[in-house]
């Protein structure tokens, strides 16, 4: 009897790891099929909308679109990339088959007016919905769809931006209940790389490297680590709050819902004329490109503007994501910051790229990994550095919060 027992359970574990090693790769496959449509989208709504730029102006149309299509269909997916983390490990959740559909659409409405939002959040749901709907239809196990969930995540970071590796650290550590996930690590790592791989191979094309030489880390240089860590883990959390403020005015002033991302368009296009300039619109990823470089230009309080123009994007209800955005909030910070301090713009431009970011998701170490992919080993030590200094100086706010769900699921 005890012989049949070890055999059922041997049998178990070899069709959950044969469920995980085909998942992966499939899904590695899968996130880099969809994330390359997916970029190439939202490339076209952003050659469009400079190509007519007159499409600005219908920032509240875009809203209204946004704002109808969600309040018929989206209650169920309005979690967002919060509803997919709780899905991998609340005991009955379960991504909607209808969220990669809507995300898309969403996203797209939202880059080709001018919103500024991001790409990953709907990447990662995009990629998580398909995932999950095939696990359910093919009757996969709840907890082996977990791991699937947790591989989708970093299928879509990896394709999405190039990071392999940081993919599969990011998956892990957005994930709530951490140690439970830690044997799908070596799955979601290769999920993301093939996922990379099949992006490349289909010739999406990501910023390329910016390889920092000048680091330095001398004790009359280290001080600038700690207290840069400090700033950014402070610009981290005025990016959170704000969006939230935003979100909860947007919600306690107009009782319809889709009127909010009318508005809010209207919002932004207000902020467009103050600020005098359309490089807050979108992505604005051309900006990071001017920071890394050094190169003059970028206005003390460029790092403010973008971040009011993204949260009244999202607050309002525009979709998207905000890792782009914060990478843009956290590099234009760094300009500043270099600037203050008479250090090197290139080098703090990079810090405050993955600092920001590391704080507003709670990531230290995938946002240390992008640091190595983006810009070279030479600059660990000051990721690890202003990247933790960074969560600890943000306190407990975050970008993905625990959906009522997961809540009331801890606690039972």
């Amino acid at each position: 009897m005890a012989v049949a027992r070890a055999t059922r359970s041997l049998s178990a574990r070899s069709r959950t790891l044969l469920v995980r090693l085909v998942g992966a790769g499939l899904i590695g496959v899968a996130g880099g099929l969809l994330s390359a449509a997916f970029l190439g989208s939202l490339n076209w709504a952003a050659t469009t909308r400079h190509d007519f730029d007159w499409l600005v102006w219908l920032l509240p149309v875009g809203g209204l679109f946004v704002g109808l299509l969600y309040h018929r269909f989206g209650q169920p997916i309005a979690g967002g990339t919060s509803l997919v983390l709780d899905a991998a490990h609340v005991p009955d959740g379960e991504v909607p088959t209808r969220m990669a559909p809507m995300i898309w659409s969403g996203s797209v409405v939202s880059h080709v007016v001018g919103a500024s939002v991001g790409r990953e959040g709907a990447a990662v749901q995009i990629v998580a919905g398909v995932t999950d709907d095939v696990g359910r239809r093919l009757r996969i196990d709840r907890f082996s769809r977990s791991a699937l969930l947790v591989c989708a995540v970093a299928a879509a970071f990896g394709g999405l931006f190039g990071v392999p590796v940081a993919g599969g650290f990011f998956a892990l550590e957005l994930q709530r209940e951490t140690r439970r996930h830690v044997s799908v690590f070596p799955f979601a790592v290769a999920s993301s790389v093939i996922a990379h791989l099949v992006a490349l191979a289909v010739e999406v094309e990501h910023h390329r490297p910016f390889h920092i030489d000048d680091l330095n880390l001398s004790w009359s240089h280290l001080w600038r680590y700690v207290v840069a860590g400090v700033f950014f883990g402070l610009v981290a959390s005025a990016f959170v709050r704000f969006g939230h403020l935003v979100k909860q005015v947007f919600a306690r002033t107009l009782r319809w819902p889709p009127a909010r991302p009318v508005v809010g368009g209207g919002c932004v296009l207000a902020l467009m004329g103050l600020a005098g300039t359309r490089d807050y619109l979108g992505v604005s990823f051309g900006l990071v490109d001017v920071a890394l470089t050094g190169a003059a230009g970028i206005t003390a309080a460029a790092f403010v503007w973008k971040l009011v123009f993204t949260g009244v994007s999202l607050g309002s209800g525009f979709v998207g994501g905000e890792m782009l955005p914060l990478f843009v909030v956290g590099a234009l910070a760094g300009v500043q910051f270099a600037r203050v301090t008479n250090a090197s713009i290139p080098l703090f431009a990079a810090l405050g790229l993955v600092a920001v970011f590391a704080a507003a998701s709670k990531t230290p170490f995938a946002c240390a990994i992008i640091g190595i992919e983006l810009f070279g080993w030479l600059g660990l030590p000051a990721y690890l550095i202003v990247c933790v200094v960074a969560i600890l100086a943000s306190g407990e706010h975050t970008i993905y919060p625990t959906s009522p769900l997961a809540e009331r699921t801890e606690s039972a």
